[in-house]
């Protein structure tokens, strides 16, 4: 056992140590190197990943950068260079959206409207759209509703208690249901007086929004507009197919109205008696403003025949404005026998 106590034999063995420990060092060396080496790649990698699309991708495939960018136009299903090169047809969907400026410059322009023609001009000059006053200011914003404007009947969204009274004295009462049918009276602020149809001396003041006061006018109103409006557009129509199949009665459009009669000619006498009588509709005499004589003249329709004629203009009074028509008094044997339109000669 003396050789391990040799000093030679402890020099050894702490050289062996020393070679032991270097070789644990080194190996903790190239661990730490590896794993630095790793966490560079994963950057690298993740970093390339997020570059793709806006940096790497572009680089990569130029061409298909281009056809999105907007330096390519389509030309009859081909793609065509600012040069004027035309490509093959696009194949597929394009992948990218259009940017915005792109989206607005190639937004579908509005469409200028058709021209009119002659005879549409002159179709909406005699037959206009009547210029129908605004409901807001026909009821003076419902502080001061034309009688004549009233409906004839409301209901109520709440139960109504009426009164009897007789000499200032109530002597009976009894309730109305919702729903139930009541006559408008008159209009006071923001109060409706309203009679019960089954006791004409019942009468009482309800809140106006507590009816459909306000609704039934407006109904009216918006149904008036489109009744108007419909028949100017109507009449349009059917003088338009009568212009174009017999072109001659363009005349009729485009001619000077006949030279106006005074109101005192004894011709004009028997279309007056026939306004006052009623046997118009929707006109009255008072509406009349002008009177022309137009003499014998041949009329198809429902009253074909021969006839003297007068033409008769009209400015039509109503709560919703003043319109102007014409009507065609047709004359025979001294007395009005009809009233028909100057153009389409339908009866009124």
């Amino acid at each position: 056992m003396r050789w391990l106590a040799n000093p030679l034999f402890g020099s050894y063995r702490y050289a062996v140590l020393i070679s032991e420990y270097a070789k644990h060092a080194s190996l903790v060396v190239y661990i730490m190197k590896g794993f630095f080496i790793f966490l560079l790649i994963c950057a690298l990698v993740v970093g390339g990943y997020f570059a793709y699309d806006p940096y790497i991708k572009p680089l990569l495939k130029g061409d298909e950068a281009s056809m999105t960018d907007g330096s390519l136009i389509r030309n009859g299903g081909k793609e065509e260079s600012p040069s004027g090169e035309a490509g093959k047809p696009s194949q597929g969907k394009a992948t990218q959206k259009p940017s915005p400026g792109m989206a607005k410059a190639t937004k579908k322009e509005k469409k200028p409207e058709p021209k009119k023609s002659e005879l549409d001009l002159l179709l909406e000059k005699k037959y206009p759209i009547p210029d129908v006053l605004p409901l807001e200011q026909i009821v003076d914003g419902w502080k001061n509703v034309p009688a004549r404007a009233f409906p004839a009947e409301v209901t109520s969204s709440e139960t109504i208690p009426f009164q009897l009274v007789v000499n200032g004295q109530a002597i009976g009462s009894s309730n109305v249901a919702p729903g139930t049918p009541l006559k408008p009276l008159r209009l006071e602020g923001a109060m409706l007086t309203i009679g019960n149809p089954a006791n004409p001396g019942m009468n009482a003041a309800v809140p106006v929004d507590k009816t459909d006061f306000k609704q039934r006018i407006t109904a009216r109103y918006n149904q008036f507009v489109e009744k108007v409006t419909t028949d100017a557009e109507q009449k349009r129509d059917r003088v338009r197919k009568i212009v174009e199949a017999d072109p001659s009665k363009m005349a009729l459009l485009t001619g000077q109205p006949a030279k106006t009669t005074s109101p005192d000619d004894p011709r004009i006498g028997l279309v007056k008696d026939s306004l006052r009588n009623g046997e118009a509709a929707s006109v009255t005499l008072e509406e009349a403003t002008s009177f022309a004589w137009n003499g014998s003249e041949r009329i198809g329709g429902a009253f074909a025949g021969t006839y003297d004629t007068v033409t008769v203009h009209f400015e039509v009074a109503t709560i919703f404005g003043r319109f102007p028509v014409d009507y065609k008094a047709l004359i025979q044997g001294n007395k009005v026998v009809g009233w028909i339109d100057p153009i389409t000669e339908e009866k009124i």
